[in-house]
C-alpha cells in the first residue's frame, strides 16, 4: 500500500495538485485531483484495493483505523524533494465506504510564485496599527496572500511578526508561528495575551471563527499593533455585517479596519492562475455605515472585475458566472 499510495502522490505532486480525492463506488473508487481549482479524473482503483489504501492512509494521518461511521480528521508530514503537510479527511457514506480527501500543504512557504498584482497592497505593512481583513471561499489564495505581505514585511521592513493560527500549516523561517492546541492549554484567549507581551509589530491570526476571535482581533488592531486575518464571507460587504453579527460595534470596525478584500483564484485561457479582487477602502467602509450598506458609485467589485477580464478576452463568460 505504501508503494500505491506515493505512486498516486507524486504524481498529485507533479500536476501541482493541491488535493486529492478518493470517491467509492459500489465496486471501485475514482481518484481525483484538484488541479488550478478543477477537479480531473486521474484513475479508478478496486474497492478491496483502496479500503487497504485508506487503512494505510488513516494509520499514517494517526486516524482510528476500526472507525468507519464518524468523519475524521488528521496530517503528518511527507518527506519527498521537499516536505510537505498532507491533511487526511475522511467521511462516511451511505455505501458503508469512506471517501477521503487529501489536502496537500507544503511544510515551507514558497515565495516564486509572488502575485504581482498585490505590490500595491505592501505599503499597508509600514502601518502601526489597524486590520486588514481578507475574505473569500476556500482555495482563494486567502492564506497565502496573507503570507505573502508578512513576507515582505520580514524581508524589507525587518518587522517583528507572530501568527496564531489552527493550525500551523505552513512554516515561515524567522517567523514566530504559534498553533492553537486546545487540549495543552494553548487557545486564542491564552495566546492573545501572551503574544501582546512579546512586542510584535503585525500579528496574523489565522480566522475569525467567532465572537471572542473578532473581539480579541479588533481589540489588538486597536491597541498599536497591524493585524492580518481572514474570514468566510462571499464579498467585502459580507465581511463588514459578519463582524456585526460578532457583536463587533460600527465604531470599533471603523476605527480599526484599514482595508477588506474579497478576492478569487481565477483560470484564464492561457491557464494561468491570476489573483482577483475587491477592496473596501476606510472611505468605502464609512460610506457603507452612512448610506443604508450601500458602496458609492466608484467601487469596483468582484463582478466589475470579472465582466471586465470577460470582455478584454482573459476568461470566459462561464468563470464569470461560475464566480460571481
Amino acid at each position: 500500500m505504501k508503494l500505491l499510495f506515493n505512486h498516486i502522490l507524486i504524481k498529485a505532486l507533479e500536476q501541482d495538485a493541491t488535493d486529492i480525492h478518493f470517491i467509492p463506488s459500489e465496486n471501485q473508487t475514482t481518484v481525483k485531483f484538484r488541479i488550478q481549482g478543477d477537479l480531473v479524473l486521474i484513475e479508478t482503483i478496486q474497492d478491496n484495493v483502496y479500503k487497504k489504501l485508506l487503512t494505510f492512509m488513516k494509520y499514517q494521518a494517526g486516524l482510528d483505523v476500526s472507525k468507519h461511521n464518524t468523519a475524521q480528521s488528521g496530517r503528518y508530514v511527507y518527506k519527498l524533494k521537499e516536505i510537505y503537510y498532507l491533511r487526511v479527511s475522511t467521511l462516511p457514506l451511505s455505501l458503508g465506504n469512506e471517501s477521503c480527501v487529501i489536502r496537500i500543504i507544503p511544510q515551507y512557504f514558497q515565495t516564486k510564485n509572488s502575485a504581482h498584482s498585490i505590490k500595491e497592497l505592501y505599503s499597508l505593512m509600514s502601518k502601526k496599527q489597524g486590520l486588514i481583513l481578507f475574505s473569500g471561499p476556500t482555495g482563494s489564495g486567502k492564506s497565502t496572500l496573507m503570507y505573502h505581505l508578512v513576507m515582505f514585511a520580514k524581508e524589507k521592513l525587518n518587522l517583528n511578526i507572530i501568527t496564531v493560527e489552527d493550525p500551523v500549516e505552513q512554516l515561515v523561517k524567522g517567523i514566530t508561528q504559534v498553533s492553537i492546541n486546545e487540549k495543552a492549554g494553548i487557545n486564542y484567549e491564552n495566546s492573545f495575551k501572551a503574544i501582546l507581551r512579546c512586542d510584535p509589530d503585525i500579528i496574523l491570526i489565522g480566522e475569525i471563527r467567532d465572537s471572542n476571535i473578532a473581539k480579541y482581533v479588533i481589540q489588538a488592531s486597536l491597541s498599536g499593533h497591524l493585524v492580518l486575518s481572514t474570514i468566510h464571507a462571499s464579498d467585502g460587504k459580507g465581511a463588514l455585517l459578519r463582524l456585526r453579527e460578532m457583536g463587533i460595534t460600527i465604531q470599533e470596525i471603523r476605527q480599526s479596519i484599514l482595508r477588506v478584500l474579497n478576492q478569487r483564484l481565477i483560470t484564464t485561457f492561457d491557464n494561468e492562475r491570476k489573483l482577483i479582487y475587491e477592496q473596501l477602502t476606510h472611505f468605502d467602509i464609512d460610506y457603507f455605515f452612512n448610506n443604508n450598506h450601500t458602496l458609492p458609485t466608484h467601487f469596483h467589485s468582484l463582478s466589475y472585475h470579472l465582466k471586465q477580464m470577460s470582455k478584454e478576452g482573459v476568461i470566459c463568460e462561464e468563470t464569470v458566472n461560475r464566480y460571481i
